[in-house]
């Protein structure tokens, strides 16, 4: 079985990484947004903040390293 070059591996390990710290902070979004939607007055509002988080944790992970 052939190998990869280094360089495709390190991309595919970069993406890997991106994704798995996408789903963690979209997981730490939604429960800190569950929690929280306790605290929102009225119905149908504690979804909206939930997605809300979601999308804004998604927008972050995707932004460069700045290291």
């Amino acid at each position: 079985m052939p190998q990869s070059p280094p360089s495709l591996d390190n991309r595919r390990i970069a993406e890997n990484l991106r994704h798995a710290f996408e789903l963690t902070e979209l997981a730490l979004a939604l429960r800190q947004a569950t929690i929280e939607q306790r605290n929102v007055p009225g119905e149908g509002e504690g979804i909206t903040q939930v997605m809300h988080e979601i999308r804004l944790a998604k927008e972050q992970a995707w932004q460069p390293s700045q290291s």
